[in-house]
């Protein structure tokens, strides 16, 4: 099978920001989606414990923050978080545009 490739500005937003790679990309165990985020955005609240789906965030510009279960993580460009598959979650954009990268997979047992 040959590589897959995609542009993100090809990609259509969901959700106000997301940007969602896994379609164009044709991936079977990998999410990736990009959020470009305006100023207050703020995703939906979520887990993933029913797919055993764990997802990363990274801020790539901006400032955000993630509230994970009853904590919010205050994120600098750089800074990445890892959330379990059953913790709540939901993305807080701040007074500036940001973008993350937001990657998930099934866990399949321990490394």
């Amino acid at each position: 099978m040959p590589a897959e490739t995609v542009n993100i500005e090809d990609v259509d937003v969901q959700m106000g920001a997301m940007k969602r790679l896994r379609g164009a990309l044709d991936t079977q165990a990998v999410g990736l989606t990009v959020a470009d985020c305006e100023p207050g955005w703020e995703g939906p609240e979520h887990d993933h414990a029913e797919a055993d789906h764990e997802e990363v965030y990274l801020l790539i510009e901006g400032s955000a923050s993630v509230t994970v279960g009853d904590r919010t993580v205050e994120l600098d460009p750089g800074d990445a978080v890892r959330v379990d598959p059953e913790e709540t979650r939901q993305i807080h954009n701040g007074d500036s545009r940001s973008r993350l990268v937001l990657a998930g997979a099934n866990r399949v047992g321990e490394v």
